[in-house]
């Protein structure tokens, strides 16, 4: 028989378990901001309008999290995003590689699983087609590329002083340059950008595209090491992506 004197007692103690879990279920989620500098189709087609890979992707997570979390994209340009890392301030960003971050080891920042594999393109005019084999065939060309982006291969015979990179600040205006101009003997240009500006811009019959790319590589998540919880919760889902229909449907859509 339980004491009428502390009955009182048991019923506060009850009435904090359901406020508490009331809390915990209904509280707003922690709001998650993707960094993304890939300003360009797929992953960016519409910025007012919020259309892309990357856009949908965030709603993707969002709804996968079950009201843990709420990703939402911010569009910032690479050096941009490379200064906020540097200052040491929280940040999740999206399809990029240990490499391009200079974390190869990957223990500066806390990366998942790959989550997609792209690939970039080596693009000429079919005028004047220049076929990639090797670190060998850029000798001697002068190659298109975006500012701020890695790309080694060439990077590596630029430094030695054996290949002329040219940058712009997107695959757009490369592609215009390549079919409007002669300085330059090829573009590098991601497979997704390629597809969208060439069907945009009409010169997708005058444009030729080397058998091999210049390279192909897996794309994974970077967070700072002050998401550990948001990287755990990454964890948990991405093994799962190949079968989950949402996903596939959401690479369909975007992705060539």
């Amino acid at each position: 028989m339980v004491n009428v004197s502390i009955r009182p007692y048991i019923v506060i103690w009850l009435l904090f378990f359901v406020l508490l879990f009331s809390r915990h279920v209904y509280s707003d989620p922690v709001v998650v901001t993707i960094y993304e500098y890939h300003n360009f189709p797929p992953m960016v087609v519409s910025q007012s309008k919020r259309i892309g890979l990357s856009f949908g992707f965030a709603r993707y997570l969002t709804q996968k999290s079950r009201g843990m979390y709420r990703f939402d994209v911010k569009v910032v340009a690479m050096q941009s995003l490379r200064s906020h890392l540097a200052s040491g301030q929280s940040a999740m960003v999206i399809f990029v590689n240990p490499i391009w971050f200079a974390d190869e080891n990957m223990q500066k920042y806390l990366w998942t699983d790959s989550v997609l594999t792209l690939k970039d393109e080596i693009v000429s005019k079919k005028s004047k087609p220049f076929s990639y084999q090797n670190r060998l065939s850029f000798k001697g060309k002068v190659i298109g590329g975006i500012d701020g982006y890695t790309y080694p291969v060439l990077d590596e015979l630029v430094t030695q002083g054996e290949a002329v990179r040219v940058n712009t600040g997107s695959d757009l205006q490369n592609l215009k340059d390549l079919t409007q101009g002669n300085q330059l003997d090829a573009v590098i240009v991601n497979e997704g950008p390629l597809k969208f500006y060439s069907q945009i811009l009409g010169i997708e019959e005058k444009l030729y595209v080397s058998n091999q790319p210049s390279g192909e590589y897996q794309v994974k998540i970077l967070l700072t090491k002050d998401l550990l919880s948001v990287h755990l919760f990454l964890e948990e889902i991405i093994p799962n992506f190949d079968l989950d229909g949402d996903w596939i449907a959401l690479k369909e859509l975007y992705l060539p």
